[in-house]
């Protein structure tokens, strides 16, 4: 017969495991000093196994099963990505980022050469009725030639190419 302080030197646990071991159920409980060794590293051995196959209970299989399921959904996830991606369903964010960069620039292209374009014809008119309608009609112009402007990200592009 053994006590839980031998109980613990043979399973390499303190003495405070095997008392929550015992309080649990996982061990056969005795009266003091009367364990038995080989029933409880059985009882051990079988309830380590039952928690590495994720049947076990109590706290810590809890979280073996929800790390478990977490890892799941985030495999899921990285899955769902990379195929997105391979789709071109979702495009790399400097690609994204030039192309918007491009498009801010062609926008700063055209409204920036409005006074020059502009500043003959305007210093011809007289009326600020006339000047502001011709300065609408030029905004308008550089609107819808932005509208139809096409910018192409870099994924668009060798989509195209294959």
């Amino acid at each position: 017969m053994a006590t839980q302080t031998d109980i613990a030197a043979h399973l390499d646990l303190s003495d405070r495991s095997v008392r929550e071991l015992l309080d649990k159920g996982v061990l056969p409980n005795a009266r003091r000093g009367a364990l038995n060794l080989d029933q409880c590293r059985v009882a051990y051995i079988r309830h380590l196994r039952e928690m590495a196959a994720g049947r076990g209970t109590g706290p810590s299989a809890d979280d073996l099963t929800a790390e478990r399921a977490r890892l799941a959904r985030e495999q899921a996830d990285h899955y769902a990505l990379k195929n997105a991606a391979m789709r071109l369903e979702l495009l790399p964010r400097a690609d994204i980022t030039r192309a918007v960069s491009a498009a801010f620039q062609i926008v700063r292209d055209r409204l920036t050469s409005l006074p020059a374009r502009l500043a003959g014809p305007l210093a011809r008119l007289s009326e600020p009725v006339e000047v502001r309608a011709r300065l609408a009609d030029a905004v308008n112009g550089v609107l819808v030639e932005l509208s139809e402007e096409r910018v192409v990200s870099t994924a668009e592009e060798h989509a195209d190419a294959a």
